[in-house]
């Protein structure tokens, strides 16, 4: 184990806004020689989790958190515990039921851990706080030494959680509104230096009640669809740098992706008062996408039946949905799909929508 005080540092950082606390927890996971960490909270009567912040654990989509109350042993050990108490495999299971439980296969696979350290560190009416460090089978067994150490630093995490709560509820809000015009057909996301959302436009806010794109957690701006929250944390770090960067954001219903661009405002923070560092923009590329077709037509030279389909495929409708709005078979419409998409010098229907989002830009 190493030293304490570089993450006690970091937590109280994370608690005053200066730290993200992804950043925290990996320091935290450091000072264990751990593989990963997470701190979340739970609804315990809907089993949903509501804000988290983690450094390696996949959170969202088919990850963490569809998996974690339906088959995770742990979760089930902490709800019959009261708040405060520390859990390990060693308190509930063997070695042998560890290798026959499907969520330890599912943890192995996906996250590449087996054991745990972990607490219901508090609990809020009817939310809990949760915080576990994470180890592979290689780094072992936590031991004495471990659990007593998680002991003192799992309510220091519960303390800064509270406390960046409390700090952040109206951080730099009133300064980023001027950034955030609601009459913009775009949802725009405001970030600080430190990568946390300041504020956010009306259709951003509504974009994050349907929750089919992107999620608000502890401040942080993530996707709902795991790999694209990768894509997400990627272009907001790029930004962060001084550099724009784009994503496409996969939607849980499965529709058409999302646009994201990303583009640096004061990411050294030399124009502090605003508190802005970053604007997240995310766009959906068939919102305007009605009656394209005559324009592809006059752009691209597409036939009058290719203009239909174009038409049909900016709905963001699949093949077997044009086939059947056509009465075509669907080899027909594939092959005018390929027409379309060589006319117009893209490969796939996602490059086609991006297309049409840039003819419609004013």
């Amino acid at each position: 184990m190493r030293s304490p005080e570089t993450a006690y540092r970091d937590l109280i950082s994370a608690a005053a806004g200066e730290l993200s606390f992804d950043a925290a927890i990996a320091s935290t996971v450091q000072h264990f020689s751990a593989g990963g960490g997470i701190v979340f909270e739970l609804n315990r009567k809907t089993g949903h989790m509501l804000d988290w912040a983690t450094p390696t654990l996949i959170v969202g989509g088919d990850g963490y958190t569809d998996r974690i109350n339906a088959i995770n042993p742990r979760m089930r050990f902490s709800l019959r515990h009261a708040a405060g108490h520390v859990a390990y495999e060693g308190r509930f299971i063997s070695e042998r039921g560890i290798d026959r439980h499907e969520f330890y296969d599912w943890l192995h696979d996906f996250e590449g851990f087996r054991y745990m350290l972990g607490s219901r560190v508090y609990d809020d009416g009817d939310v809990s706080l949760f915080y576990s460090v994470e180890f592979s089978r290689r780094q072992g067994h936590p031991e004495g030494n471990a659990i007593e150490a998680f002991s003192r630093i799992a309510p220091a995490v519960g303390h800064a959680w509270r406390l960046r709560r409390r700090v952040g509820a109206n951080h730099g809000a009133t300064q980023a509104r001027t950034w955030l015009p609601d009459h913009l057909p775009w949802a725009v996301f405001a970030l600080s230096a430190t990568g946390t959302v300041v504020g956010m436009n009306a259709p951003a806010r509504a974009l994050i009640d349907r929750g089919t794109v992107v999620t608000v957690a502890l401040d942080t701006l993530r996707a709902t669809h795991r790999r694209s929250d990768a894509a997400l944390c990627h272009a907001v770090r790029s930004a962060l740098a001084g550099n724009a960067a784009e994503a496409f954001l996969e939607t849980a219903s499965g529709g058409p992706s999302f646009i994201l661009q990303v583009l640096p405002v004061d990411p050294a923070g030399l124009c502090g008062s605003s508190g802005v560092a970053v604007l997240a923009y995310l766009k959906n590329p068939i919102d305007k996408a009605r009656n394209i077709g005559p324009v592809l037509g006059r752009l691209y030279g597409l036939t009058p039946a290719e203009q239909k389909l174009a038409d049909i495929l900016a709905t963001g409708a699949d093949l077997g949905v044009a086939a059947a709005a056509l009465c075509l078979s669907r080899n027909t419409v594939r092959n005018r799909m390929q027409a379309i998409y060589a006319k117009t010098g893209t490969r796939r229907q996602s490059e086609f929508l991006v297309r049409i989002l840039g003819l419609l830009e004013p």
